[in-house]
């Protein structure tokens, strides 16, 4: 049984849309100018087999990793999925369906824990995926993308003690209802796939998710405990966070630690580039 694996990397020029394109910043300097994004490197990856299961197994893809830079690098506290709106090639062949993008790609973002030494100096590094060229094409024509960014400056931690007294509910708390934060710990029941009772709570951000940056829970003693963290739906569909403790972990004495954001800045960093080499 064969299989032939075609496996290309290039490093290729800044991401902003221009005739004669320059080469990627060098390292070290990702924390000047205006945020934009560059192309870091490329791959193209094309298998072959001639067992049909096998062939169902493998997959054949474009590899893109585009790379965030600008003085506001180490203030991005959250980032969401990289979105295409137009990728082609200059046969005219599609790579990526827009319309295969749900509401949560386009909306919900992630932490970004990276700490701001390396964003300074490597930049805030997005990988994508896409279908492969066609076999004639030399360039990328066009791309057209978008990511979503949260930036802030400050984070103020907020302690519920007792959380477990609002299960199933919301938390009260002045701080986050001066800030517009609604936070509900919810009972693993009201989740698609719910695991079993007992060593879970769920934790969902009604309204402005995006300020919550970071949720931990403490022991009576402020002993951070430990749990497995993994991102949930409701049956509602919203997006929410499930944590799976130690048996005998839940109980009066814990205490939910949030790190919120007092303000941010919301915004959608556009991604134009045209006639991109190809590996």
């Amino acid at each position: 049984m064969l299989y032939l694996t075609l496996l290309l990397l290039t490093y290729l020029p800044q991401a902003q849309a221009q005739p004669a394109q320059e080469s990627p910043s060098p390292a070290g300097t990702y924390d000047q100018g205006p945020l934009s994004a560059e192309i870091l490197a490329m791959r193209e990856i094309r298998f072959s087999a001639p067992d049909p299961e096998m062939a169902a197994r493998l997959r054949s893809e474009l590899g893109i990793q585009f790379r965030i830079r600008g003085a506001d690098i180490t203030r991005i506290m959250r980032q969401g999925t990289l979105i295409f709106d137009e990728l082609t090639d200059d046969t005219g062949k599609e790579l990526v369906d827009p319309t295969s993008y749900t509401e949560a790609d386009r909306t919900v973002t992630r932490p970004v824990s990276i700490p701001a030494d390396r964003l300074r100096s490597d930049g805030l590094i997005i990988t994508t995926r896409a279908a492969p060229t066609d076999r004639a094409a030399r360039t990328l024509k066009h791309i057209r993308a978008s990511i979503r960014l949260i930036l802030a400056d400050k984070t103020e931690k907020i302690t519920i003690l007792n959380p477990l007294q609002y299960y199933g509910q919301t938390i009260e708390d002045p701080r986050l209802r001066a800030m517009g934060i609604e936070v509900q710990l919810l009972p693993p029941e009201q989740l698609q796939n719910p695991p079993p009772p007992g060593r879970c709570v769920v934790v969902y951000c009604k309204t402005r998710p995006e300020q919550v940056y970071r949720t931990a829970f403490y022991d009576g003693s402020m002993r951070q405990i430990s749990a497995r963290e993994g991102a949930a739906t409701l049956v509602t569909g919203e997006p929410c966070v499930m944590y799976v403790f130690d048996a005998g972990s839940l109980n009066d004495e814990m205490q939910l630690v949030l790190d919120v954001h007092p303000r941010i800045d919301d915004l959608r960093l556009p991604i134009e580039m045209d006639d991109v080499p190809l590996p």
